[in-house]
């Protein structure tokens, strides 16, 4: 074996070779030192109107949105409706455009408050942010099909195939009506058994109780979905209409 002191042939080159390593890797690191790091930029995270938009919407929403109560002309109980324009015939919700979306827009802040909910503490910031997010990603219904349920209100009755569970029954105070628990509903009948009156459709689709108001004049429902939210409606019993409903969701882990 030649030693490289012994030839200073080799030698040269030897240290000629291993300045040229030196001096190539001091370029590499310079040029990667030099170029600036890219920011890491991360999309919101898919947001799901089954399990985190409508159940916002059940809680703060459908009490005055509804078919039987349609605040500002706006429904909300059911997907279809959400893209629908009201009294406003701006559209509440327009998919993939947040900025455009009505709803979006009364849910946050107008003029240094809340409009929507009306009355109520307005929603908070992720709550607000997780709808946006929503109607930016889309819009997109991922409701399971299991979970769709027919349409119910005073123009599509419920249609019983069967005899149904009675929940509750209630004589108004002056013995002239007789309120019957329905699916969906509450049926108004004649005290004496002779008719029907009215059937007042509300979003609950088990009814679990009535009760007149002493002077008559207001029906008091409870009833809800079971596992997704309660309700309790007020309905005026002279005019048929529902004068308020308070939802109250159960929260889901």
């Amino acid at each position: 074996m030649i030693s490289l002191l012994a030839s200073p042939y080799l030698y040269r080159h030897t240290v000629m070779r291993s300045n040229l390593s030196i001096a190539a890797l001091a370029l590499c690191a310079g040029a990667c030192y030099a170029q600036p790091a890219k920011e890491k930029t991360t999309s919101p995270a898919k947001v799901s109107y089954y399990k985190d938009v409508r159940p916002l919407f059940q809680q703060h929403c459908q009490g005055c949105h509804q078919p039987a109560k349609a605040g500002g002309g706006y429904v909300m109980t059911s997907f279809a409706d959400l893209l629908k324009a009201g009294d406003s015939e701006q559209k509440g919700v327009v998919p993939g455009k947040p900025a455009d979306s009505l709803l979006v827009k009364l849910l946050g802040e107008v003029q240094g408050r809340a409009r929507m909910p009306k009355g109520k503490e307005p929603l908070a910031k992720p709550q607000l942010e997780l709808i946006a997010n929503w109607v930016a990603q889309g819009a997109i219904d991922d409701t399971p099909a299991s979970a769709k349920a027919p349409l119910v209100d005073a123009e599509h009755p419920p249609v019983y195939e069967q005899l149904p569970v009675i929940t509750g029954v209630a004589f108004s105070p002056d013995g002239q009506l007789l309120a019957v628990a329905g699916y969906h509903e509450v049926l108004l009948h004649q005290g004496d058994g002779s008719g029907l009156v009215a059937r007042l459709v509300g979003l609950s689709e088990r009814i679990q109780s009535l009760s007149f108001s002493p002077d008559g004049k207001t029906l008091a429902v409870s009833g809800g979905d079971p596992g997704r939210f309660g309700e309790i409606q007020l309905w005026d019993v002279e005019k048929r209409t529902l004068r308020q409903s308070i939802p109250v969701s159960f929260d889901t882990v």
